[in-house]
């Protein structure tokens, strides 16, 4: 089994989570699944900016170095460009946990392997509202949680239509809201494609 764990900068700060990052060194690759974490670098917290946000790209590759993983980044803002990055990030850590299982099911567990990471760096509110109360949303802490805050606000309603339709809803569920087939039909193709 294979479970991606999306884990966000302010929650990877966290006491508990932060000693997590250990649990690569009790996997064994004979027996047991793989854990693909993906550390979402935004910037933001609640109330505030993320420590590893604001370290350089060298040291925290060096971090996540010294906990066992070998990290891959994805970054920048374009959503297209973005999703291909992403895509092909995916699939080269896939191989890789794949080739670290089948190395150790076929000779043995001879040593720890360093398991593969992303890290995936984009604005905080990424893809939502740029602006709200001619404040800075996206790209801010402003974004966490409902950007809008106050719902009886003159236009925010309209803003969040306008944020959530930009998703295409339309395109993915029908009209009594249940996820189209075509839709279930292409999740699953893409499941078969990745696990064969």
């Amino acid at each position: 089994m294979l479970v991606a764990c999306v884990v966000g900068d302010g929650e990877a700060e966290t006491g508990p989570l932060a000693t997590s990052w250990h649990s690569n060194k009790f996997l064994n690759p004979v027996r047991d699944g793989a854990v693909l974490p993906i550390l979402h670098v935004n910037g933001y917290k609640i109330a505030g900016p993320t420590v590893l946000a604001r370290i350089p790209r060298g040291e925290l590759v060096a971090l996540f170095r010294g906990y066992g993983y070998t990290p891959s980044f994805v970054e920048g803002d374009d959503p297209a460009k973005m999703h291909r990055l992403m895509a092909a990030t995916l699939d080269r850590a896939l191989d890789k946990i794949r080739l670290i299982q089948r190395d150790a099911r076929k000779n043995g567990f001879r040593r720890r392997p360093r398991w593969p990471m992303i890290i995936l760096r984009s604005p905080k509110g990424w893809t939502g509202p740029k602006v709200v109360d001619g404040k800075p949303t996206e790209g801010s802490w402003r974004s966490h949680q409902v950007p809008m805050g106050d719902m009886s606000h003159p236009g925010h309603l309209k803003i969040l239509e306008k944020w959530l339709k930009s998703y295409r809803p339309r395109e993915l569920f029908d009209k009594t809201g249940k996820l189209r087939s075509d839709a279930i039909c292409f999740c699953r193709i893409s499941a078969t494609m990745r696990s064969g």
